[in-house]
């Protein structure tokens, strides 16, 4: 049975990959169940790990890619019970290969027709 709709919070489990780690109490990575209320979002998870917003990379939910480099556009994006964050640092790339066709959400796809698409320099 699930509790957590109970007591007014859900469970996130949250991932984080190379420096950010360190917030996880981590050294390359840090799994880390978190404890968050209805209605927070992907801004109160930052908060939680005390993680500076311009220090996240590459973000996901549940695989789907909500913020990449430069863009805050996952700020807003709703948690639910159960969900899985996983939160790469600046270090980390996103091999090119796979990019095409990814699933993104729909802050995300706002954001990216906003701001042109992403450019990468080698």
């Amino acid at each position: 049975m699930d509790t957590s709709s109970h007591n007014n919070t859900i469970t996130v489990n949250t991932a984080l990959y190379g420096p950010l780690a360190k917030y996880g109490g981590g050294k390359y990575i840090a799994e880390i169940n978190v404890a968050l209320e209805h209605g927070d979002k992907i801004e109160d998870l930052l908060k939680y790990f005390e993680l500076p917003p311009d220090e996240k990379s590459y973000l996901f939910i549940n695989a789907v890619l909500c913020d990449v480099p430069g863009l805050y556009a996952s700020q807003r994006e709703l948690l639910h019970d159960g969900d899985h964050v996983g939160i790469f640092s600046l270090q980390h790339m996103w091999p090119y290969q796979y990019r095409d066709g990814i699933r993104m959400s729909d802050s995300l796809t706002e954001a990216l027709e906003e701001h042109g698409p992403i450019k990468n320099t080698y």
